[in-house]
């Protein structure tokens, strides 16, 4: 049963919250040559997460893939 807090999406029938999540976001910068690899470093696991992705993803796009 559906909490009272979520409804079901008409066109997936899936649960969902009335309201979006609360998100707090921290932004650090770093410059040099520490900023360039941390820079490389985040470019590879996005790389990698977006290949995970597609290697995961179900025909309807409602499955697998988080």
């Amino acid at each position: 049963m559906a909490r009272e807090s979520e409804h079901r999406d008409k066109g997936t029938g899936r649960l969902v919250p009335d309201e979006p999540p609360e998100l707090i976001v921290e932004i650090l910068t770093v410059d040099g040559i520490e900023g360039r690899r941390l820079a490389a470093e985040q470019a590879r696991v996005l790389w990698e997460v977006t290949q995970w992705q597609a290697r995961n993803r179900s025909v309807r796009g409602l499955s697998n893939a988080a």
